[in-house]
């Protein structure tokens, strides 16, 4: 493994966990979505929602492209999950998948 994939990856995981800790913040800074894996676990299990796993093999991501923040958002149009995507340059991009079908929502 190269350096340049070691430490994208390292990066990748302090992304993470610097989002896991912020919960409360991004949750109220985006009233009606989650990353409460216990809730998107929950809406799996009754069928309400695909898991995430379905989600991300669904998507087209880029070589390169890794999902940063996965969060479970209640719309009225439905659920859907709003994707924060890291490249291996550190740009991040937003993107909005239908949590129902997983057709990416424009």
């Amino acid at each position: 493994m190269t350096k340049k994939r070691i430490f994208n990856r390292c990066a990748t995981v302090i992304f993470m966990a610097v989002a896991l800790i912020s919960i409360p913040t991004a949750h109220a800074q985006n009233a009606g979505c989650t990353v409460d894996r216990m809730v998107i676990n929950l809406a799996v299990q009754k069928g309400e929602i695909q898991s995430f796993v379905q989600i991300k093999n669904q998507i087209k991501l880029k070589p390169g492209d890794r999902v940063l923040r996965a969060e479970l958002c209640v719309r009225p149009a439905g659920p859907l999950y709003a994707l924060t995507i890291v490249n291996d340059n550190g740009v991040e991009r937003r993107l909005n998948v239908d949590a129902v079908n997983g057709k990416v929502i424009r």
